[in-house]
């Protein structure tokens, strides 16, 4: 499977993530990426974001509504429940 990456720049430096999940909803765009790092528990940590285009750019701005927060969260799971085999 072909990754894509979002390149996230700031100042005179850049970061390359790769996107796990698109979500296109009809309030908001938004992307769950990764740059494969792990927590503590040995967890992959994750990050989202809204999207939207403006100038021709892909502008992301953090979530930080705890609701959406926890509706991606599910949705994670659910996609890795269903990778390993469960209902």
């Amino acid at each position: 499977m072909k990754r894509s990456n979002l390149v996230i720049e700031s100042g005179d430096s850049s970061e390359v993530f790769d996107i796990l999940l698109n979500i296109e909803a009809e309030e908001a765009n938004y992307l769950i990426y990764t740059k494969h790092e792990e927590n503590d528990c040995g967890d992959t940590i994750a990050y989202a974001a809204t999207y939207d285009f403006k100038g021709g750019k892909q502008k992301i701005r953090p979530v930080e509504d705890e609701d959406v927060l926890e509706f991606l969260d599910v949705i994670l799971l659910q996609i890795q429940n269903k990778m390993n085999g469960g209902e």
